[in-house]
């Protein structure tokens, strides 16, 4: 996430994504730098940072329950 202070924060889960899918979450949060809203400039800057970013986001949909699952036992 990042907040109002621009602080950025990652839960420590994403270390058992793949490595694109991590850094796709870091240039998103890295883009909040720029932009704060989910907005049609914000997903502009994040694409053209990261050309694969639906891609990861979407493993991350299908998958992120699994992993926090797993290792919550949730």
């Amino acid at each position: 996430s990042c907040s109002n202070k621009r602080n950025l924060n990652f839960n420590c889960l994403l270390m058992l994504a793949p490595p694109e899918v991590l850094d796709s979450v870091v240039v998103h949060e890295l883009c909040h730098l720029k932009e704060m809203k989910h907005s049609k400039q914000f997903y502009a800057e994040v694409l053209r940072v990261f050309p694969n970013y639906w891609r990861c986001h979407d493993w991350l949909e299908e998958h992120g329950k699994i992993i926090v699952a797993r290792m919550t036992g949730a």
